[in-house]
């Protein structure tokens, strides 16, 4: 009976990370080019004699299971977490008439000079600095072929493949990057993104365009969302009492089954 236990606790943690996923999904509905994430389960099946060194859900997912349970392959009978996925869908055309703001139509995304490094972002609503460089609304530089992109006031065209033009003349070129393996992308807050994998899986982008004068809104679904989460808060209430049926037969049987009777 103890193990059993587990079954419902395993569906209780995964419906808490359900909630948070979803919860920064909410709290990012109108950021810029943001980029929801979904979440998907698998049945963890048994395997006998197995022991389990690496916590279900996996670390980074930061749960770390093995502190509610010891992990045997023949005591597992319960849900993991397979995969958390983003939502990489074209979010909507907003349109500022501002020459600083861009939006990218495609898979790419801008690449900026921060402190830790190049990050990359989708949010393309930029502005222009004192000196003339075209940074991120956090005061990131964005890159161009030629470095620090200058322009010398709002006055700027910019076409389809990133190219900027002032007063006729090619000022720089934005940087555009296209990646083969877009799981290598990680969130490293303020709407930007690391990419933790090989330069060859990183190439200039070719069938991204770019759009000025529009950036791009958030592409997740509120009502959706919210009744997603309807659903995880219902379904994780369900997994907590059974968690607390299974705790009242523990006691029942520990103080009246053993009972000595006269």
């Amino acid at each position: 009976m103890l193990h059993g236990i587990y079954t419902p606790l395993s569906g209780a943690l995964a419906q808490e990370r359900v909630l948070e996923i979803i919860a920064n999904n909410l709290a990012n509905v109108n950021t810029t080019a943001f980029k929801g994430d979904t979440i998907s389960f698998k049945l963890l099946e048994s395997e006998p004699e197995k022991n389990y060194a690496s916590p279900l859900p996996p670390a980074n997912f930061k749960v770390d299971m093995r502190e509610y349970m010891p992990f045997k392959g023949n005591e597992i009978a319960f849900v993991g977490i397979a995969d958390i996925d983003r939502d990489r869908s074209q979010g909507p055309a907003v349109e500022t008439k501002d020459s600083s703001d861009m939006m990218l139509e495609g898979e790419g995304l801008f690449a900026i000079q921060t402190q830790d490094g190049v990050r990359y972002t989708r949010s393309g609503d930029f502005k222009i600095s004192p000196d003339g460089v075209l940074m991120t609304s956090s005061g990131h530089p964005v890159m161009g072929e030629r470095g620090n992109i200058f322009v010398r006031s709002n006055s700027f065209e910019v076409n389809p493949r990133g190219e900027i033009y002032q007063d006729g003349e090619l000022v720089d070129r934005i940087k555009v990057f296209e990646f083969s393996d877009q799981k290598q992308l990680e969130r490293t807050g303020d709407n930007n993104f690391f990419f933790a994998g090989p330069d060859s899986e990183r190439t200039v982008a070719e069938n991204t365009s770019v759009r000025q004068g529009y950036i791009e809104g958030s592409n997740v679904n509120a009502i959706k969302n919210l009744t997603a989460m309807i659903i995880a808060h219902r379904s994780f209430e369900a997994y907590q009492k059974a968690i607390s049926n299974y705790d009242k037969m523990l006691e029942k049987g520990s103080n009246s089954i053993g009972e000595v009777r006269a």
